[in-house]
C-alpha cells in the first residue's frame, strides 16, 4: 500500500508539473505576443513607478489581444530587488492564464540573481514553457503546436543569444555557438523526417539579431516595413544560424528585440526578419510608442500575418506575409 501511494503521489507531480499542449484554435489560427525590453528596474523611486507602468501595460496588451503564447525576447529584469520583480511579470502572466516562454537578452544576467535563480522563477508556473539545461538554466528549446489531427503542425525556437564574448576584441555582442547551429539542424531534420519529409513551418525568436540584419542598412531593394530608428547591435560573429534557417526548408521567420528603436520588418532569402516593439518604459532608452509585435499563424500555411499593438490600443504596421513576400 506503501509503494502505490508513493506511485500515485509521483504522478500526481508529474500531472501538475506538466507543461500546457498548444494548439490551433478552431478557426486554424494561432496568436503570438511578443514581449521584449521590458528593463524592469526598481533602483530608484522613478524607476520603480516605470516598473509599475510597464506591468500594468503587459496586462492591457494581454487583455486587448488575448494571445495563446507569450513570448519574452529578453532584457525582461535589468535592475534592482529582480526576484520579487520576476514574480511580478510571472503572476501578470498567471491571471491571464496564458502559456509562455522567454529566452535571456544581454542583461538578464547582470541583475543580482543568477541564471539558474531566474529559471527557477519563471518555471514555478504551470503556465510556463520555459525548458532548462543540466545547470539548471534557460536552455534552447523547440515549442511544438498541435494541429487539428494531434500532430505538429508548426514550431516555435526559443534560442539564446547570450549576451557579451569572453574575448571583448571580438566584438561587443556575443553570438549562437556552432553547438547550437548544430542542435537547431538536428532537431528541425528529425521533425521534418518524422512529418515524412515534409518540413513544418516554424519560427525562431531570440534577443540580439542575427549579422543578416545588418542587411537593411546597405541595400534599398529589399522589402522592408516598419521603423529603423537606430544601427543594428548585431552578433559579433556569424556562426551560421541564419543559414541554416533558411536551408532548413522549415524556417519561415524569425524575430529579435534588442534594439529599441528598430521594430521592422525585412524579408531576406524567403525569411521574414522582425524587430518586436519596445515594451518598456522610461527605465531605459526609447523613442517609439510602446507596445508589443503580435504574430497570428495559420495551420497548414507558411503565411503569416504581424502587426504592431501600441498601448493606447491602436494597431499599426499590419502586414501579411506568405512565401516570403509581403502579399495584401
Amino acid at each position: 500500500m506503501k509503494n502505490l501511494t508513493v506511485a500515485v503521489a509521483l504522478c500526481l507531480s508529474i500531472l501538475c508539473s506538466a507543461q500546457p499542449k498548444l494548439a490551433f484554435r478552431a478557426d486554424s489560427t494561432f496568436k503570438v505576443l511578443q514581449l521584449t525590453d521590458t528593463h524592469l528596474n526598481v533602483g530608484s523611486e522613478a524607476n520603480c513607478e516605470y516598473s509599475e507602468r510597464t506591468l500594468r501595460r503587459i496586462g492591457e496588451l494581454l487583455s486587448m489581444e488575448k494571445p495563446d503564447l507569450v513570448m519574452m525576447t529578453g532584457d525582461i529584469v535589468t535592475w534592482g530587488k529582480a526576484d520579487g520583480l520576476w514574480h511580478r511579470v510571472v503572476d501578470t502572466l498567471d491571471a491571464h492564464q496564458v502559456p509562455y516562454c522567454m529566452c535571456f537578452g544581454n542583461h538578464d544576467a547582470e541583475c543580482p540573481l543568477s541564471r539558474r535563480q531566474i529559471a527557477d522563477i519563471l518555471r514555478s508556473s504551470k503556465w510556463s514553457l520555459v525548458e532548462t539545461d543540466r545547470k539548471g538554466e534557460v536552455t534552447d528549446s523547440r515549442i511544438d503546436v498541435l494541429g487539428h489531427d494531434g500532430r505538429p503542425a508548426f514550431c516555435f525556437w526559443n534560442l539564446d543569444s547570450h549576451d557579451y564574448p569572453k574575448d571583448r576584441s571580438l566584438g561587443t555582442y556575443a553570438w549562437f555557438t556552432f553547438d547550437q547551429v548544430d542542435w537547431f539542424r538536428k532537431e528541425a531534420a528529425a521533425v521534418t523526417k518524422k512529418n515524412g519529409g515534409t518540413p513544418v513551418p516554424s519560427f525562431m525568436f531570440f534577443h540580439i539579431p542575427v549579422p543578416e540584419y545588418d542587411f537593411v542598412g546597405h541595400r534599398h531593394d529589399v522589402g522592408c516595413v516598419g521603423r529603423k530608428g537606430e544601427d543594428e547591435c548585431i552578433q559579433s560573429l556569424n556562426t551560421g544560424m541564419f543559414a541554416a534557417a533558411v536551408e532548413s526548408g522549415s524556417v519561415i521567420g524569425m524575430t529579435v528585440g534588442h534594439d529599441h528603436d528598430n521594430d521592422y520588418v525585412l524579408l531576406r532569402s524567403g525569411l521574414a526578419l522582425c524587430y518586436g516593439r519596445f515594451s518598456g518604459d522610461d527605465t531605459i532608452y526609447n523613442h517609439v510608442v510602446r507596445g508589443a509585435r503580435v504574430f497570428v499563424f495559420r495551420e497548414g500555411s507558411r503565411s503569416f500575418e504581424t502587426w504592431i499593438r501600441e498601448e493606447s490600443g491602436r494597431e499599426v504596421e499590419h502586414v501579411r506575409i506568405a512565401d516570403g513576400k509581403f502579399v495584401k
